[in-house]
Protein backbone atom coordinates (compact mmCIF):
# COMPACT_ATOMS: atom_id res chain seq x y z
CA UNK A 1 0.00 0.00 0.00
CA UNK A 2 0.91 3.37 -0.61
CA UNK A 3 1.45 4.25 2.90
CA UNK A 4 3.63 1.25 3.58
CA UNK A 5 5.66 2.83 0.71
CA UNK A 6 5.77 6.08 1.89
CA UNK A 7 6.77 5.13 5.55
CA UNK A 8 10.03 2.69 4.19
CA UNK A 9 11.32 5.37 2.26
CA UNK A 10 11.40 7.39 5.47
CA UNK A 11 12.95 4.59 7.30
CA UNK A 12 15.65 4.69 4.50
CA UNK A 13 16.14 8.30 4.21
CA UNK A 14 16.41 8.70 8.44
CA UNK A 15 18.58 5.30 8.97
CA UNK A 16 15.60 3.88 10.56
CA UNK A 17 15.70 0.27 10.80
CA UNK A 18 11.40 0.32 11.51
CA UNK A 19 8.57 2.24 13.11
CA UNK A 20 5.98 0.69 15.72
CA UNK A 21 2.65 1.96 14.68
CA UNK A 22 0.16 1.55 18.08
CA UNK A 23 -1.76 5.42 17.58
CA UNK A 24 -4.95 5.07 16.48
CA UNK A 25 -4.76 7.33 13.56
CA UNK A 26 -1.61 6.15 12.51
CA UNK A 27 -3.01 1.98 12.67
CA UNK A 28 -5.86 3.61 10.24
CA UNK A 29 -3.85 5.74 7.69
CA UNK A 30 -1.38 2.82 7.24
CA UNK A 31 -3.56 -0.08 6.94
CA UNK A 32 -6.11 2.43 4.70
CA UNK A 33 -9.03 2.10 7.29
CA UNK A 34 -9.00 -0.62 9.39
CA UNK A 35 -9.10 -0.24 13.53
CA UNK A 36 -6.96 -1.59 15.81
CA UNK A 37 -9.19 0.08 19.20
CA UNK A 38 -11.29 -1.75 21.57
CA UNK A 39 -11.77 1.70 24.05
CA UNK A 40 -13.13 4.38 21.90
CA UNK A 41 -11.90 6.53 24.75
CA UNK A 42 -8.18 6.87 24.07
CA UNK A 43 -5.42 7.46 21.31
CA UNK A 44 -4.18 4.32 21.56
CA UNK A 45 -5.23 1.13 20.15
CA UNK A 46 -4.63 -2.63 21.30
CA UNK A 47 -2.51 -4.19 18.22
CA UNK A 48 0.71 -2.63 16.51
CA UNK A 49 2.06 -3.22 13.24
CA UNK A 50 5.71 -3.00 13.39
CA UNK A 51 7.11 -1.98 10.32
CA UNK A 52 10.71 -2.60 9.06
CA UNK A 53 12.67 -2.08 5.00
CA UNK A 54 11.38 -5.72 4.27
CA UNK A 55 8.55 -6.96 7.11
CA UNK A 56 5.63 -5.93 8.58
CA UNK A 57 4.62 -7.57 11.75
CA UNK A 58 1.18 -7.08 13.57
CA UNK A 59 1.34 -7.56 17.24
CA UNK A 60 -1.62 -7.93 19.70
CA UNK A 61 -2.12 -9.77 23.24
CA UNK A 62 -4.24 -12.63 23.02
CA UNK A 63 -7.43 -11.21 23.58
CA UNK A 64 -7.12 -9.59 20.17
CA UNK A 65 -5.00 -11.14 17.83
CA UNK A 66 -6.81 -13.72 16.65
CA UNK A 67 -9.87 -11.49 15.68
CA UNK A 68 -7.45 -8.14 14.42
CA UNK A 69 -5.51 -11.24 12.10
CA UNK A 70 -8.90 -11.73 10.67
CA UNK A 71 -10.93 -9.11 10.36
CA UNK A 72 -8.55 -5.49 10.54
CA UNK A 73 -5.17 -6.65 9.24
CA UNK A 74 -5.23 -5.61 5.18
CA UNK A 75 -1.59 -5.49 4.95
CA UNK A 76 -1.51 -9.21 5.53
CA UNK A 77 0.91 -9.13 8.18
CA UNK A 78 2.98 -11.65 9.99
CA UNK A 79 1.26 -12.16 13.24
CA UNK A 80 3.29 -11.77 16.98
CA UNK A 81 1.15 -13.26 19.90
CA UNK A 82 1.73 -11.43 23.27
CA UNK A 83 0.01 -13.41 26.00
CA UNK A 84 -2.18 -11.08 28.27
CA UNK A 85 -0.39 -11.25 31.14
CA UNK A 86 2.83 -10.41 29.63
CA UNK A 87 3.53 -6.62 29.07
CA UNK A 88 3.11 -5.77 25.64
CA UNK A 89 6.00 -2.86 26.45
CA UNK A 90 8.82 -5.82 27.87
CA UNK A 91 7.76 -7.61 23.89
CA UNK A 92 8.73 -4.35 22.53
CA UNK A 93 11.52 -3.62 24.09
CA UNK A 94 13.26 -7.23 23.50
CA UNK A 95 12.14 -7.31 19.60
CA UNK A 96 13.92 -3.78 18.93
CA UNK A 97 16.96 -4.17 21.48
CA UNK A 98 19.98 -3.23 19.09
CA UNK A 99 18.20 -1.37 16.44
CA UNK A 100 17.25 2.15 15.45
CA UNK A 101 13.65 1.55 16.16
CA UNK A 102 11.34 4.33 16.49
CA UNK A 103 7.48 4.88 17.45
CA UNK A 104 4.23 6.92 17.69
CA UNK A 105 4.12 6.51 21.43
CA UNK A 106 7.66 6.14 22.56
CA UNK A 107 6.80 2.51 23.38
CA UNK A 108 9.73 0.52 24.93
CA UNK A 109 11.88 3.70 25.40
CA UNK A 110 11.96 4.18 21.80
CA UNK A 111 11.86 7.85 19.94
CA UNK A 112 8.59 9.35 19.09
CA UNK A 113 8.38 10.42 16.34
CA UNK A 114 4.60 11.37 15.70
CA UNK A 115 5.51 14.76 14.31
CA UNK A 116 7.27 13.51 11.52
CA UNK A 117 4.98 10.45 11.06
CA UNK A 118 1.90 13.31 10.77
CA UNK A 119 3.86 14.91 7.88
CA UNK A 120 4.02 12.10 6.15
CA UNK A 121 0.33 10.94 6.21
CA UNK A 122 -1.17 15.11 5.17
CA UNK A 123 -0.58 14.13 1.96
CA UNK A 124 -3.75 12.32 0.59
CA UNK A 125 -4.33 8.97 -1.85
CA UNK A 126 -6.46 9.14 -4.49
CA UNK A 127 -8.54 6.46 -2.20
CA UNK A 128 -8.50 8.41 0.76
CA UNK A 129 -9.27 11.42 -1.28
CA UNK A 130 -12.41 9.54 -2.82
CA UNK A 131 -13.49 8.23 0.85
CA UNK A 132 -13.33 11.80 1.97
CA UNK A 133 -15.79 13.04 -0.22
CA UNK A 134 -18.17 10.18 0.84
CA UNK A 135 -17.58 10.89 4.53
CA UNK A 136 -18.06 14.95 3.84
CA UNK A 137 -21.32 14.42 2.25
CA UNK A 138 -22.56 12.05 4.95
CA UNK A 139 -21.28 14.38 7.68
CA UNK A 140 -22.80 17.63 5.85
CA UNK A 141 -26.46 15.86 5.04
CA UNK A 142 -26.66 14.17 8.87
CA UNK A 143 -26.24 17.79 9.87
CA UNK A 144 -28.10 19.67 7.23
CA UNK A 145 -30.93 17.40 7.76
CA UNK A 146 -31.09 17.51 11.11
CA UNK A 147 -31.17 21.14 11.07
CA UNK A 148 -33.70 21.46 8.48
CA UNK A 149 -35.80 19.12 11.13
CA UNK A 150 -34.78 20.85 14.37
CA UNK A 151 -38.19 23.22 15.64
CA UNK A 152 -38.35 26.08 18.24
CA UNK A 153 -38.81 24.19 21.79
CA UNK A 154 -36.47 21.15 20.61
CA UNK A 155 -33.65 21.16 23.16
CA UNK A 156 -29.89 21.59 22.63
CA UNK A 157 -29.47 18.27 23.52
CA UNK A 158 -31.87 16.45 21.30
CA UNK A 159 -30.51 17.94 18.62
CA UNK A 160 -27.17 16.50 19.52
CA UNK A 161 -28.87 13.04 20.08
CA UNK A 162 -30.12 13.26 16.99
CA UNK A 163 -26.89 13.92 15.21
CA UNK A 164 -24.96 11.65 16.83
CA UNK A 165 -27.75 8.25 16.34
CA UNK A 166 -27.40 9.30 12.59
CA UNK A 167 -23.76 9.56 12.51
CA UNK A 168 -23.70 5.82 14.43
CA UNK A 169 -25.94 4.23 11.87
CA UNK A 170 -23.88 5.30 9.20
CA UNK A 171 -20.32 4.35 10.61
CA UNK A 172 -19.41 7.77 11.44
CA UNK A 173 -17.71 8.28 14.59
CA UNK A 174 -19.03 11.56 16.25
CA UNK A 175 -16.16 12.84 17.90
CA UNK A 176 -17.40 16.03 18.29
CA UNK A 177 -20.82 17.46 18.35
CA UNK A 178 -21.82 20.81 19.80
CA UNK A 179 -25.04 22.64 19.53
CA UNK A 180 -25.93 25.90 21.26
CA UNK A 181 -29.00 28.54 20.26
CA UNK A 182 -29.82 31.74 21.41
CA UNK A 183 -27.83 33.74 23.65
CA UNK A 184 -24.83 30.92 24.20
CA UNK A 185 -24.05 31.38 20.38
CA UNK A 186 -22.95 34.99 21.29
CA UNK A 187 -21.32 34.05 24.60
CA UNK A 188 -19.33 30.66 23.66
CA UNK A 189 -17.27 29.92 20.94
CA UNK A 190 -17.70 26.02 22.13
CA UNK A 191 -21.01 25.50 22.87
CA UNK A 192 -21.35 22.13 24.52
CA UNK A 193 -25.41 21.07 24.13
CA UNK A 194 -27.50 21.90 27.28
CA UNK A 195 -31.13 21.32 27.84
CA UNK A 196 -31.91 24.63 27.13
CA UNK A 197 -34.95 24.36 24.67
CA UNK A 198 -33.93 26.46 21.42
CA UNK A 199 -36.05 29.71 20.70
CA UNK A 200 -35.01 31.60 17.74
CA UNK A 201 -31.72 30.49 16.85
CA UNK A 202 -29.21 27.80 17.35
CA UNK A 203 -25.40 26.35 15.49
CA UNK A 204 -24.99 22.96 15.58
CA UNK A 205 -21.26 21.26 14.77
CA UNK A 206 -19.98 17.87 13.99
CA UNK A 207 -16.36 16.55 13.82
CA UNK A 208 -16.96 13.34 12.55
CA UNK A 209 -14.49 10.39 11.53
CA UNK A 210 -15.21 7.81 8.57
CA UNK A 211 -12.72 5.64 7.39
CA UNK A 212 -10.41 7.16 9.68
CA UNK A 213 -10.75 10.99 8.08
CA UNK A 214 -11.98 13.57 10.07
CA UNK A 215 -14.88 16.16 8.42
CA UNK A 216 -15.82 19.63 10.26
CA UNK A 217 -18.46 21.42 9.68
CA UNK A 218 -21.04 24.11 10.76
CA UNK A 219 -24.42 25.14 10.01
CA UNK A 220 -26.45 27.99 11.64
CA UNK A 221 -30.46 28.46 11.72
CA UNK A 222 -32.54 31.06 12.37
CA UNK A 223 -36.81 30.69 12.83
CA UNK A 224 -36.72 34.51 12.71
CA UNK A 225 -35.36 37.20 10.73
CA UNK A 226 -31.98 37.05 11.21
CA UNK A 227 -31.15 40.44 12.74
CA UNK A 228 -28.76 43.06 11.31
CA UNK A 229 -26.00 43.08 13.83
CA UNK A 230 -26.03 39.04 13.18
CA UNK A 231 -26.19 39.12 9.28
CA UNK A 232 -23.69 41.68 8.96
CA UNK A 233 -21.13 39.82 11.44
CA UNK A 234 -22.05 36.30 9.35
CA UNK A 235 -21.48 37.88 6.16
CA UNK A 236 -17.91 39.27 7.23
CA UNK A 237 -17.06 35.81 8.97
CA UNK A 238 -18.15 33.88 5.13
CA UNK A 239 -15.99 36.98 3.48
CA UNK A 240 -12.88 35.60 5.65
CA UNK A 241 -13.80 32.23 5.70
CA UNK A 242 -13.68 32.35 1.47
CA UNK A 243 -10.97 34.86 1.32
CA UNK A 244 -8.96 31.64 3.57
CA UNK A 245 -10.14 29.19 0.65
CA UNK A 246 -8.96 31.08 -2.08
CA UNK A 247 -5.63 32.47 -0.87
CA UNK A 248 -4.08 28.71 0.14
CA UNK A 249 -0.94 27.91 -2.03
CA UNK A 250 1.36 25.84 -2.43
CA UNK A 251 4.47 26.31 0.26
CA UNK A 252 3.17 29.01 1.25
CA UNK A 253 4.00 29.30 4.59
CA UNK A 254 1.04 29.62 7.85
CA UNK A 255 3.05 31.97 9.52
CA UNK A 256 2.26 34.43 5.96
CA UNK A 257 -0.47 32.77 5.44
CA UNK A 258 -1.62 33.78 9.32
CA UNK A 259 -0.63 37.11 8.85
CA UNK A 260 -3.27 37.24 5.59
CA UNK A 261 -5.81 36.02 8.20
CA UNK A 262 -4.88 38.97 10.89
CA UNK A 263 -5.24 41.56 7.85
CA UNK A 264 -8.40 39.86 7.12
CA UNK A 265 -10.23 40.72 10.47
CA UNK A 266 -8.88 44.01 10.66
CA UNK A 267 -10.44 44.95 6.95
CA UNK A 268 -13.71 43.96 8.14
CA UNK A 269 -13.27 45.92 11.08
CA UNK A 270 -12.50 43.10 13.94
CA UNK A 271 -8.72 43.26 14.63
CA UNK A 272 -9.04 41.29 17.83
CA UNK A 273 -11.62 38.60 16.97
CA UNK A 274 -8.91 35.82 15.67
CA UNK A 275 -7.76 35.67 19.30
CA UNK A 276 -11.10 34.52 20.40
CA UNK A 277 -10.82 30.97 19.05
CA UNK A 278 -8.42 28.71 16.87
CA UNK A 279 -8.52 29.54 12.52
CA UNK A 280 -8.53 25.85 12.16
CA UNK A 281 -6.11 24.31 9.92
CA UNK A 282 -4.78 20.92 7.89
CA UNK A 283 -7.53 17.91 8.87
CA UNK A 284 -7.34 14.61 7.42
CA UNK A 285 -6.15 11.60 9.62
CA UNK A 286 -6.78 14.24 13.03
CA UNK A 287 -9.41 16.81 13.69
CA UNK A 288 -6.77 19.00 13.35
CA UNK A 289 -3.17 17.44 12.21
CA UNK A 290 -1.99 20.78 13.94
CA UNK A 291 -3.71 24.47 14.34
CA UNK A 292 -2.00 27.15 12.52
CA UNK A 293 -0.41 29.62 14.42
CA UNK A 294 1.44 32.86 14.28
CA UNK A 295 5.33 32.93 12.75
CA UNK A 296 4.40 29.01 11.72
CA UNK A 297 7.06 27.57 9.79
CA UNK A 298 5.16 24.44 8.25
CA UNK A 299 3.75 24.95 4.93
CA UNK A 300 0.56 24.19 3.19
CA UNK A 301 0.80 22.21 0.28
CA UNK A 302 -1.58 20.83 -2.21
CA UNK A 303 -2.64 17.12 -1.75
CA UNK A 304 -3.65 17.82 1.66
CA UNK A 305 -7.09 18.17 3.36
CA UNK A 306 -7.88 21.51 5.49
CA UNK A 307 -10.76 23.05 7.81
CA UNK A 308 -10.90 26.37 8.06
CA UNK A 309 -13.57 27.92 11.17
CA UNK A 310 -13.40 31.55 11.21
CA UNK A 311 -15.64 33.30 13.88
CA UNK A 312 -16.95 36.75 14.68
CA UNK A 313 -19.06 36.49 18.00
CA UNK A 314 -22.05 34.88 17.81
CA UNK A 315 -20.91 33.41 13.83
CA UNK A 316 -18.94 31.27 12.82
CA UNK A 317 -18.19 29.04 8.96
CA UNK A 318 -16.62 25.56 8.80
CA UNK A 319 -16.43 23.14 6.15
CA UNK A 320 -13.76 21.16 5.07
CA UNK A 321 -11.83 21.39 1.96
CA UNK A 322 -9.24 19.76 -0.07
CA UNK A 323 -6.64 21.80 -1.81
CA UNK A 324 -5.74 20.12 -5.08
CA UNK A 325 -3.77 21.62 -8.40
CA UNK A 326 -6.84 23.23 -9.77
CA UNK A 327 -7.60 24.89 -6.41
CA UNK A 328 -9.72 24.49 -2.89
CA UNK A 329 -12.82 21.67 -3.37
CA UNK A 330 -15.44 21.69 -0.62
CA UNK A 331 -16.14 17.90 0.64
CA UNK A 332 -19.17 19.31 2.87
CA UNK A 333 -21.26 20.78 -0.29
CA UNK A 334 -24.45 19.03 -0.56
CA UNK A 335 -26.01 21.46 -2.83
CA UNK A 336 -29.19 21.45 -0.37
CA UNK A 337 -28.02 24.50 1.48
CA UNK A 338 -28.74 27.67 0.85
CA UNK A 339 -24.86 29.60 -0.44
CA UNK A 340 -23.86 32.70 -1.65
CA UNK A 341 -20.89 33.12 -4.26
CA UNK A 342 -18.42 35.09 -2.14
CA UNK A 343 -15.81 37.70 -4.27
CA UNK A 344 -12.53 37.72 -2.90
CA UNK A 345 -9.35 39.81 -3.84
CA UNK A 346 -8.47 36.22 -4.68
CA UNK A 347 -10.95 34.90 -6.53
CA UNK A 348 -14.67 33.41 -5.72
CA UNK A 349 -15.76 30.85 -3.32
CA UNK A 350 -19.28 29.24 -2.75
CA UNK A 351 -19.77 29.50 1.29
CA UNK A 352 -22.59 28.57 2.99
CA UNK A 353 -25.29 30.82 4.35
CA UNK A 354 -27.45 30.86 7.99
CA UNK A 355 -30.90 29.26 7.05
CA UNK A 356 -33.75 31.31 7.87
CA UNK A 357 -37.05 28.96 8.41
CA UNK A 358 -39.51 31.37 8.96
CA UNK A 359 -42.97 30.31 10.24
CA UNK A 360 -40.80 26.80 10.31
CA UNK A 361 -40.50 27.04 6.31
CA UNK A 362 -37.12 26.73 5.00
Amino acid sequence: MRAVERIRRWLEVNKYDGVILGRRDNYTWVSGGAKNHVLTSTEYGVAFYVISRDDIRLVADSSDLLRMSAEQDPLGARTALVPWYVSLEEYMHRLVQGKAYVSDTGIAGTENVQEELIELRMELSGEAVENYRKAGQLCARIVEGVCRETVPGDTEEEVSWKIRSRCLQSGISPDCVLVGADERILKYRHPMPTDKKIEKSFMAVLGGEKYGLNVSITRMVWFAPVPEEIRSCYEKTRYIFACMQMMMENEKTYGEYFEEVQNLYREVGYPEEWKMHHQGGPTGYGCREYVALPGMDKKIRTGQAYAWNPTIQGTKCEETTYLGESGAETFTRTGDWPCTTVETPYGSFEAADILEKLHGVS
